[in-house]
């Protein structure tokens, strides 16, 4: 998590932090920043990340939202970009990412769908304005979509309208750790 904080505060000069963590929230929490907002999903065992995307809005004082999974491992590129044109998703154009992850067509700059096996990889880095903002907050603070994906969140909002232009960022290097094979990966971008 050090990493990311490091990487937001030298690319953001105005930000405002929100941690949301269920698994070992106790540590997680006592180990982080006092200056940055930390939420609890207690029910993280028996919810999805829709949930806890949802418990961070509702504490969000902006109307500009950058979402970034917690077990991400990402270089400065990655960030690295103007978030000023709408909504937008950021596409590991490095292919750092797993093949075992989640990826998106693309056509004419913006995201169609995002699903696993599909082949330009999502880095599971968002960004939410305006009307697709307003469309996560109903998703994602309805009760019966607590067990819900982020990308399936991101889906439905396309489905109904939202647009999200896909930014390829150069020389970006994300990884998503899920296991032990996955270190040597993060190793490599830290």
């Amino acid at each position: 998590i050090q990493n990311q904080l490091n990487i937001i505060s030298q690319q953001f000069r105005y930000y405002e932090i929100i941690l949301v963590t269920g698994f070992q929230a106790y540590r997680v929490m006592r180990d982080t920043p006092h200056d940055i907002i930390k939420i609890e999903n207690e029910r993280y065992e028996e919810t999805n990340v829709c949930r806890s995307i949802g418990m961070g809005l509702r504490a969000a004082t902006t109307n500009r939202v950058l979402i970034i999974y917690g077990d991400l491992v990402f270089n400065a590129a990655a960030l690295n970009i103007k978030f000023n044109k709408g909504s937008s998703l950021i596409i590991d154009s490095s292919n750092t990412m797993t093949d075992n992850e989640v990826g998106c067509t693309i056509s004419n700059g913006l995201v169609e769908q995002v699903l696993y096996e599909l082949p330009h990889r999502w880095s599971q880095i968002s960004f939410f304005v305006d009307k697709e903002l307003e469309m996560l907050k109903q998703i994602t603070w309805n009760p019966d979509n607590e067990r819900l994906y982020g990308f399936e969140a991101i889906n439905q909002i396309i489905d109904g309208g939202g647009q999200f232009r896909a930014i390829m960022p150069d020389g970006i290097c994300v990884n998503d750790i899920d296991s032990s094979k996955d270190i040597p990966i993060a190793q490599s971008i830290l």
